[in-house]
């Protein structure tokens, strides 16, 4: 029968042992479901496997493999707006890294996806100076000024009246 000293110190070697293993899995978190492709993932793994194309190419090209061409122009627009495709000066995309990370809302994007519902007032009424009438200063006039500040429309409305008048 081995001494207490020997049979604690086995008893405290396996319980630190289980303890350890215990502190590994906590660190890992385990993963709850397994990704699978999607039209996110998809959109950049065609633009890094096949570099220098427009967007319309690569629409058509996953539109062709089950996605939707709309998602696929949106998709393109935002990694280009957070760094992860480059667009040349002839329009055609290529990814700027090796490994797909997921596409991270900011708050610039977040704010500009809200509506905001704007109330509208009415000016508030002077009271009766709003019911006096207002004057205007008239300058004098000549055919010159009229022509050279008349609309079409207007004009043609001034030559059917003055027809009219003068007949003709």
């Amino acid at each position: 029968m081995p001494d207490i000293k020997t049979a604690l110190s086995t008893a405290l070697s396996s319980w630190e042992q289980d303890d350890h293993k215990i502190q590994q899995e906590r660190k890992m978190p385990k993963q709850v479901f397994k990704p699978t492709n999607n039209v996110t993932q998809e959109t950049f793994i065609y633009v890094r496997d096949n570099p220098l194309r427009s967007s319309g190419e690569v629409c058509n090209a996953l539109q062709a493999r089950g996605f939707n061409k709309g998602s696929v122009g949106s998709l393109i627009t935002q990694f280009t707006k957070q760094g992860q495709f480059v667009k040349d000066v002839n329009g055609k995309y290529r990814a700027v890294a090796r490994e797909y990370t997921p596409l991270k809302a900011t708050k610039k994007f977040r704010a500009e996806g809200r509506r905001v519902n704007k109330i509208i007032t009415k000016p508030k009424s002077e009271g009766i100076a709003a019911l006096a009438p207002q004057v205007t200063a008239t300058s004098q006039w000549d055919a010159d000024t009229i022509i050279n500040n008349i609309g079409l429309k207007q004009a043609r409305a001034l030559y059917d009246e003055l027809k009219k008048l003068f007949g003709g």
